[in-house]
């Protein structure tokens, strides 16, 4: 296979000025570059620039992943918006990056060791980027995700581990505070979400052993915007209309976010914190829904079969006119299309047993047909009775 690489970039807060743009479309003869959009696909050679620094001095999204693997989601963020203590607690040091700038900070996330799925699949930025704006709502889904993602690369997937009951309590509760909790509404997660867990490759059954220990969606009942921003200090107002007439991104944003701060202890309980759940836990219960899963996938799909024979048998009628078409084409590709409604037509009968009609009906079709060598050898290849001529 030969290789393809793909840089993707976006801008959300603001468009790139004339300058800017003209210094992105300058840093690869690949690019192929808007106001809003960058993209660089290689099939031969490699992006000569960091692309988080490219990210950090002009775009907020970023992502990257070749035919072999190694993908990468990175985001920039308004300083400050986030936590500094974003990813404490999910122990996501080889994957997971959150630094802080003096202007913007940076999450990156990246799974350079990950190789690529079997099939090839196209992932775009789009379908990822409501993730930047769920993490500044407090949304913790995605970086769950990434954990989900990073114990598989540790190889936990095959790995079974519990704690050893002669382990003293204090040490069992360290053990357990290292394991990120389950975030909220897990069993509903985003598209976005999806797409990310697609990315890196995330089992199904893995997610959903993850939701049965998630609780519901925290509710939220708005904020009273013009009460609140009484409790800032004159000189904080000040600062935000100063910013404001600046156009400064996702200064809406920093905003809400220190009202919250401000008034959360007084107008509303702080949020339960969610199950901690051990990867090891999570694989096991995994391995049970995954064949719940694929007992489910069967069972569709012979329902989905049932209900197709039922269609050709109401309708057999247009399936021989399509048969009589087919093969008066007097084509390789016409005879093909013959045998191949032929057959179905044979196991609609066999399934609703009228194989004696079936045969009666095709043997005097076949008469006509003798003469044609190419679709005969093709009738007989797939064990059809033919008359005598």
């Amino acid at each position: 296979m030969s290789e393809y690489q793909r840089y993707e970039f976006m801008t959300i807060d603001r468009p790139l000025t004339r300058e800017q743009l003209d210094a992105v479309d300058a840093l690869s003869s690949h690019i192929d570059a808007s106001s809003t959009h960058a993209l660089i696909e290689y099939h031969w050679g490699n992006f000569k620039h960091d692309p988080i620094d490219v990210l950090h001095k002009f775009f907020d999204a970023f992502l990257y992943w070749a035919n072999w693997g190694a993908p990468e989601l990175a985001f920039r963020f308004p300083h400050g918006i986030l936590p500094a203590d974003l990813i404490d607690g999910y122990d996501l040091d080889d994957f997971v990056t959150f630094t802080r700038y003096p202007d913007y900070d940076i999450l990156d996330i990246h799974f350079g060791e990950m190789e690529g799925p079997d099939e090839w699949i196209d992932y775009e930025l789009g379908s990822l980027i409501a993730i930047r704006d769920e993490l500044m709502e407090g949304d913790l889904r995605a970086l769950y995700i990434a954990w989900l993602a990073s114990q598989r690369m540790g190889g936990g997937y095959d790995e079974e581990e519990e704690y050893e009951e002669e382990e003293e309590d204090d040490e069992e509760d360290d053990e357990e505070i290292s394991v990120p909790p389950v975030p909220a509404a897990f069993g509903t997660l985003t598209a976005a979400q999806e797409a990310l867990a697609e990315l890196l490759q995330v089992p199904q059954e893995l997610l959903v052993a993850a939701a049965r220990h998630s609780g519901p969606a925290v509710s939220s009942t708005g904020i009273d915007v013009a009460e609140w921003v009484k409790s800032l200090p004159p000189d904080r107002q000040n600062d935000y209309l100063v910013r404001l007439a600046r156009n400064e991104p996702g200064l809406s944003r920093l905003l809400v976010k220190e009202l919250r701060e401000l008034s959360q202890d007084r107008t509303r309980a702080k949020p339960p914190t969610g199950e901690h759940v051990t990867y090891a836990t999570l694989l096991a219960e995994s391995k049970g829904i995954r064949a719940q899963l694929e007992r489910e996938q069967r069972e569709q799909e012979q329902a989905a079969h049932q209900r197709h024979l039922r269609e050709i048998r109401d309708h057999q009628e247009d399936y021989w006119h399509q048969v009589d078409m087919a093969a008066v084409r007097g084509t390789g590709t016409g005879y093909d299309e013959a045998v191949r409604l032929l057959t179905e037509l044979r196991e609609a009968a066999e399934h609703f047993k009228e194989t004696q009609q079936f045969q009666e009906r095709f043997r005097a079709w076949a008469r006509h047909h003798l003469r044609r060598p190419a679709l005969v050898k093709r009738l007989q290849a797939r064990n059809f009775t033919l008359p005598e001529a």
